[in-house]
């Protein structure tokens, strides 16, 4: 899935649109856009909270033209390329203004073997060679 960060035009009040792949053949794909609202609200005890909500969803079709202009160098990653054919039918832009949040799952791994190593390292023991 290809997440982008929006900015909301009068038309198309997006935020958030979730690029998802829905099917490929030999010389096309098809993709499932989303898109949705987000409204800064507080909860019950004053602490802010984003709320979100499905708004559009229509395909994006990458064929002829579109596809034959899918070539290195055409945007900076294929997710970009597809990105940018999904805003430019939809008439939004991106918002820049938006940090991305890196998953935590890769750095809780990359801790863990961290740790083990560490582990090892601690207790002294190492493998002998004889």
């Amino acid at each position: 899935m290809i997440t982008v960060n929006t900015t909301p035009t009068e038309a198309l009040n997006a935020s958030i649109v979730n690029i998802n792949l829905n099917s490929a053949n030999m010389f096309g794909m098809q993709f499932n856009l989303e898109c949705f609202s987000k409204r800064n609200l507080t909860d019950e005890d004053g602490n802010p909270v984003v709320a979100t909500g499905l708004i559009h969803s229509e395909l994006l079709q990458v064929k002829g033209p579109k596809w034959r202009d899918w070539v290195p160098g055409a945007a900076p990653s294929d997710a970009d390329y597809i990105a940018n054919l999904a805003l430019a039918q939809l008439g939004l832009e991106r918002d820049d203004t938006v940090v991305a949040v890196e998953q935590p799952a890769a750095e809780e791994a990359s801790a863990e073997e961290t740790g083990e190593e560490e582990s090892a390292e601690e207790t002294g023991e190492e493998e002998s060679a004889e």
